[in-house]
């Protein structure tokens, strides 16, 4: 990959605000992979040098994601007691390519397990963008089960809008409303359906908003559930999520667009291997 080819690929990583953990996940494989693959002969130092600034480079630019925390870990391993920067760069495309076929057999039954989940819902409410909410409607509609999906805009940055046009689009019912209006439409729901960023013991990391759709969930005795993957939780050796900081004392300029969720709050979490009750 070229100089300004990289640049350009990495900017657009740093810039996307819409896509889910697992799109980032798969774009940052694959930027990995085009790196390692273009990569010159040269010294392994030098190698391994430039693919820690290209790891760290995709960590900060979405610190929030679990699956990209797993993907720098395998990337590392990979690489570990390489000799030279052939070994190194075929390790590497190894483990990267291994990954994502993992994740992508992972997506494929979690979304399997949470489509048989609303088997017996009408109308559901959903939350953000997130790429295994999409593909679990997708899957309900080539299995015929055709939902009312209420959509909230999801500021800041409104993924609603997309997502409600991709759901539209699968031959669901779309309704696109503003955040605040889900109060109204959390009772008429049979369940709540949200993706996650990350997910550990204690609760799930989402987009801001999520909270809320839960505590409401929980005051109107909707169900509340995710779905994700392994991938998807946060491993303790990274430290506690940005998300259980400690915030500022006095709220700042900069809008949050990430916060935890309670696993009090979550009625279960659908992974690869099926349906966890919390």
């Amino acid at each position: 990959m070229e100089l300004a080819d990289w640049q350009e690929a990495l900017k657009a990583y740093r810039e996307d605000r819409s896509s889910g953990a697992m799109a980032l996940a798969h774009q940052a494989a694959a930027l990995v992979e085009r790196w390692a693959q273009s990569y010159p002969e040269g010294q392994l130092t030098s190698f391994l040098m430039e693919l820690d600034g290209l790891l760290q480079a995709l960590r900060e630019a979405h610190p929030d994601m679990a699956p990209l925390l797993h993907l720098i870990e395998a990337a590392r391993q990979a690489v570990q007691g390489a000799s030279a920067v052939p070994a190194a760069r075929a390790a590497l495309v190894a483990a990267i390519q291994t990954f994502q076929r993992r994740l992508e057999t992972h997506e494929r039954a979690a979304a399997r397990h949470a489509a048989s989940l609303l088997r017996s819902a009408r109308v559901i409410m959903i939350h953000s963008r997130s790429g295994m909410v999409a593909r679990t409607l997708a899957l309900a509609a080539q299995r015929g089960r055709w939902l009312q999906v209420i959509c909230p805009i999801a500021e800041p940055g409104g993924e609603g809008h997309q997502m409600s046009e991709e759901v539209a689009a699968m031959g669901h019912t779309a309704v696109l409303l503003p955040d605040f209006a889900a109060a109204h439409w959390i009772p008429r729901v049979d369940l709540v359906l949200v993706g996650a960023d990350a997910w550990e013991e204690e609760g799930i990391v989402n987009k801001i908003g999520t909270l809320t759709l839960a505590v409401m969930a929980r005051a109107f005795q909707r169900p509340f559930f995710v779905v994700a993957t392994s991938e998807k939780q946060w491993p303790p050796w990274a430290g506690p999520h940005p998300t259980r900081q400690e915030p500022p004392s006095l709220p700042g300029s900069e809008i949050p667009w990430f916060e935890f969720v309670p696993r009090s709050y979550i009625t279960g979490l659908i992974l690869e291997d099926g349906l966890r009750l919390t």
